[in-house]
């Protein structure tokens, strides 16, 4: 009974928190991604493109290891190394059309050796992500775009034996989840400058989430299950407005599910979610910028399968959580080869959750990181960042799980425990 009540909530938040990265990833024209810098073009030439690598290594120990609920023993402790890629290509193919390309993989290596015999170990790719949009700009006062992403499955999904031990809390590594299926996801928007200072950003997606095989969700030792999860819809709006040496941005996304199902067995259908995000980078002078930035996000509870009715009910119990996410980051130039940085961060997730890769109860956490940056830029076209961070971690304790049909499971409850850990990083960025 006790594998059911897992089973049926994993998969739910799995959903709801692919849906929310992936889903929302194209959706504005604006949105850059840290760590792959657009490349700039010339005059000399319509076409540009960029090279980037990073190796990140993540290393945490704590209380219990991942899933906690597996067994009682401790300490728990765990490492990855984690080196994503990319290479974008940006140009206009005439005056009045800009044509972004881009392609994501990566390669990693997960380790845990926690207590009780909780030890596995996976080295694989990472599925591949391609993309491609395209933004018409021979229209006045509205530039729309079109975007086509897809998720290709050259990951690891599926893990034998005690390599499913090799996934970890997604609070605690970058990678907690090593592959799923064919992703194929659209997005129709437009960027609507107003005024000079001004630029709306508007767009709605929709993504098919192909099935796929992986290791057992109910159990270790249990048959493979074929995951079919649902696809997803979103509408989004962002707002771009610059105020002298001020920048404000500020987003709003609403993120629909339909029913996931594993084995041809209805499970759920993940609730609705609402993600807002706001930021304030203040530029001091040529040599200091600051930035401030906040998240939050809501998923509402997930409807489930009653067979005593039978239909689609749901969930009694907050299935769901609030997560709150705020950080500061400051940046000095020290010279013209030189820039150094600092950031603190905090999230906090309110309630309880459940871990989407493994389909373990995870309960509500806050989480602290501080860390820092130095980047040199070796010739134009080129430049080395180097990263590092420490973060904390208290995870609230749990009561027993509870069925809103069965009841309560006795001994599932878990007490307050606490992480600490290190990511560190080195990666490069080269342009054409």
């Amino acid at each position: 009974m006790h594998r059911h009540v897992v089973l049926r909530t994993g998969a739910a938040s799995r959903a709801a928190i692919i849906a929310c990265g992936l889903v929302t990833a194209p959706l504005s024209a604006l949105a850059a991604d840290p760590g792959l810098p657009a490349p700039a073009t010339t005059a000399a030439s319509a076409w540009s493109m960029l090279f980037d690598i990073d190796t990140r290594f993540t290393s945490w120990s704590g209380t219990r290891g991942t899933p906690v609920a597996y067994d009682l023993g401790t300490p728990g402790r765990g490492s990855l190394f984690y080196m994503p890629m990319a290479l974008q290509i940006v140009g206009k193919p005439n005056p009045d059309l800009k044509l972004e390309l881009m392609a994501r993989t990566g390669w990693v290596d997960a380790r845990q050796n926690s207590g009780g015999g909780l030890a596995g170990r996976v080295s694989a790719l990472t599925d591949t992500l391609v993309s491609g949009t395209m933004t018409y700009l021979g229209m006045p006062g509205i530039q729309p775009f079109v975007s086509i992403n897809a998720n290709l499955p050259t990951g690891a999904a599926n893990l034998r034996g005690t390599g499913s031990f090799a996934r970890m809390d997604p609070d605690l590594v970058e990678v907690p989840n090593f592959g799923e299926g064919f992703n194929l996801g659209g997005t129709l928007g437009a960027n609507i400058p107003v005024g000079e200072f001004t630029l709306l950003t508007t767009s709605i997606s929709h993504t098919y989430r192909g099935p796929y095989t992986r290791d057992p969700v109910t159990g270790f030792g249990d048959p493979d299950n074929r995951m079919q999860p649902g696809s997803s819809s979103s509408a989004s709006l962002q707002v771009a407005h610059m105020l002298g040496a001020l920048l404000i941005k500020a987003g709003a996304t609403y993120i629909i599910n339909t029913a996931t199902r594993i084995d041809g067995a209805y499970i759920n259908r993940p609730g609705e979610t609402i993600a807002l995000t706001a930021s304030a980078g203040y530029t001091w002078n040529p040599d200091h910028n600051t930035t401030l930035s906040a998240s939050f996000s809501r998923t509402n509870p997930n409807l489930i399968f009653d067979p005593a009715i039978p239909a689609a009910v749901r969930e009694a119990f907050n299935s769901n959580s609030n997560a709150v996410r705020l950080r500061l980051d400051h940046s000095y130039r020290l010279t013209e080869q030189w820039m150094v940085g600092a950031f603190v961060s905090w999230f906090n997730r309110d309630a309880n959750a459940y871990i989407p890769t493994s389909g373990a109860f995870s309960p509500a956490k806050s989480k602290w990181a501080v860390g820092g940056s130095a980047r040199y830029q070796v010739t134009q076209n080129a430049a080395l960042t180097l990263r590092a961070e420490h973060f904390w971690v208290h995870q609230h304790s749990r009561p027993d799980v509870v069925d809103p049909f069965l009841g309560p499971f006795p001994g599932t409850a878990i007490p307050a425990m606490s992480f600490t850990g290190w990511t560190v990083s080195l990666g490069g960025t080269i342009t054409y």
